[in-house]
């Protein structure tokens, strides 16, 4: 009887080999045509780990440009794009503010600052203003920006922040610190880069529906949806929030003065006419909004002050504005009052009458009187740090 015919025997290497082969071809299909696509539709720009890493810096060296630093493209969703010299030529003055969005907003009113303020203080030389305020940013991502600054040479620091408080450490909680070392490696892919942004977009685009449904259905002019925020924060966890921020803040103000620069912090009013709540909250809100429809207005700026504090919230309170009050004082900081200014202005001397945007930007007018609140001790620092060096 014949032996029966076998065909070659093929061991498992390489039948493991011949298996993954087509799926290698195809990935390797995928990611050339991922890298082909990113010619006309770029990748996001994207900040791994949000700013909460120490190696999320927000100025790097320009490529081709020796001595001079730029705000980092992955940064440019948050900050304006900036650059600078270093090291500091002779002569400059340089200031950076620190801040979330209302520095932000800030932009063209601190360059027409600068521009006052050179003529009088640095006749020979430049003034600049680098704007470091970051949209959402709160106390605990401005620390490493204090502490990257330190390294650009600055004669001024200026700090404003106290509305971000509640939504950055949601934003911690979503950021997803352990993973970024891997993100950084995933993402070299451009077939991965791009699975990422189309389901971003499609996430985005979802997050813009229900924020229209919500618009369009609600029903009390004084609420407001606040889609990020779905976590309820206890009593206890609101006080730790504020404690948090008390040492932020104190630990820029020490690296201000470890490092022998000067810091002036600003006091952050707050909307008490239109604040930002939640539906559950509106109740207990409801008081205060009696109070001004009776003409009480200090007694309901008093309460407004008082019931914000023990909320979670998109807009500093008394609570964090008290802290602020209080660094200063033990810092012995120049404080610049803007709360006590915005007050001054409005017509009832209630912050949201005639001066804000929203429950925590100041309109054009109110960002005047910020910048008026400021620009003194501003000039007597700077003038007598000049003094000081001569």
């Amino acid at each position: 009887m014949a032996d029966r015919q076998t065909g070659p025997h093929v061991g498992w290497k390489k039948a493991l080999l011949y298996s993954l082969l087509p799926v290698t071809i195809l990935l390797a299909g995928l990611e050339l045509s991922a890298r082909v696509v990113e010619i006309w539709i770029p990748p996001w720009k994207v900040d791994y780990g949000w700013g909460f890493t120490p190696d999320s810096r927000l100025f790097i060296p320009s490529e081709g440009e020796e001595g001079v630093m730029v705000t980092s493209p992955a940064k440019e969703v948050n900050f304006h794009r900036q650059r600078f010299a270093v090291p500091k030529p002779f002569g400059t003055l340089r200031i950076f503010m620190l801040g979330g969005s209302s520095v932000n907003y800030l932009q063209g009113d601190l360059e027409m600052l600068a521009i006052r303020l050179e003529e009088d203080l640095a006749p020979e030389g430049r003034l600049e203003i680098l704007d470091a305020g970051g949209l959402s940013y709160g106390s605990h991502r401005l620390v490493p920006i204090a502490a990257e600054i330190m390294a650009y040479e600055p004669d001024l620091v200026l700090v404003y922040s106290g509305h971000n408080e509640f939504e950055e450490v949601e934003q911690l909680r979503l950021a997803h610190l352990r993973g970024v070392p891997l993100q950084r490696i995933v993402y070299r892919s451009a077939l991965c880069r791009f699975v990422r942004d189309r389901m971003a977009a499609l996430q985005v685009s979802a997050l813009q529906r229900r924020l229209n449904r919500s618009i369009l259905s609600e029903t009390n002019p004084h609420a407001n949806l606040r889609v990020a925020y779905q976590h309820r924060y206890t009593a206890g966890e609101i006080g730790l929030r504020m404690e948090a921020f008390r040492n932020n803040l104190a630990i820029i103000m020490t690296l201000c003065q470890t490092n022998q620069v000067p810091i002036v912090i600003g006091t952050v009013p707050s909307n008490l006419m239109e604040p930002s709540l939640r539906s559950e909250h509106i109740e207990r809100y409801k008081p205060v909004w009696d109070l001004f429809e009776r003409g009480a207005y200090e007694q309901g700026m008093v309460l407004g002050r008082e019931v914000l504090s023990g909320l979670d919230r998109c807009q500093s309170s008394g609570a964090e504005n008290g802290i602020i009050r209080s660094l200063a004082k033990e810092f012995e900081v120049p404080l610049a009052d803007v709360e006590a200014a915005i007050i001054e202005t409005e017509p009832h001397h209630v912050p949201g009458e005639t001066l804000f945007d929203d429950c925590c930007h100041l309109n054009e007018q109110g960002r005047a009187i910020l910048i008026r609140t400021y620009e003194p001790h501003i000039r007597a620092l700077l003038s007598a740090r000049s003094g000081a060096k001569q």
